[in-house]
């Protein structure tokens, strides 16, 4: 993992404290993120209703009560990262993503990492922060030519205080 990656530690604490896994071939429901109701876990499910997993935004709210603050999305690629998450989606990027920078020799097509990512976006029809989310941290990519809107302002932050150094 890269030096600003969560630690495998950190990434195992979150997963034990969210207690779940949820991958969507298992239920045919809407994602845990689709309300802002605490679905209780191992409830009875039948196809067509809501799963009975803890919503991102309840569990991102459990977090901050404990003194954690983060995105959904940042708790999302911890999950994933973890094995603790898996969709439709998450799948998809990561088959295309290992398809394109596995080696030509090893049956991929030996892409770099930030060419494999625009691609992705492309052939999903989806923005490189969406594929990037959906990787788990030892895929992603840092220092792309797009950056996030967030991304740019820590930049700057942290251009703004060198200079008062």
């Amino acid at each position: 993992m890269r030096e600003n990656s969560p630690s495998k530690d950190y990434i195992d604490f979150i997963c034990a404290l969210y207690g779940d896994v949820y991958d969507d071939r298992l239920e045919d429901s809407k994602p845990p993120t689709a309300g802002y109701e605490s679905r209780v876990p191992g409830s009875d499910w039948s196809p067509g209703k809501f799963s009975m997993h803890k919503s991102l935004q309840v569990f991102q709210k459990e977090l901050e009560e404990k003194g954690i603050k983060m995105s959904t999305s940042k708790i999302r690629k911890i999950l994933i990262t973890g094995g603790c998450w898996s969709t439709e989606r998450s799948r998809e990027v990561e088959r295309l993503f290992k398809l394109y920078t596995l080696s030509v020799s090893n049956g991929g097509l030996g892409f770099k990492e930030d060419i494999a990512i625009k691609r992705i976006a492309n052939e999903l029809k989806v923005s490189v922060a969406t594929v990037t989310i959906n990787l788990p941290y030892i895929s992603v990519v840092y220092n792309l030519e797009h950056k996030s809107k967030n991304a740019v302002r820590c930049e700057e932050y942290k251009k703004r205080k060198q200079i008062k150094k």
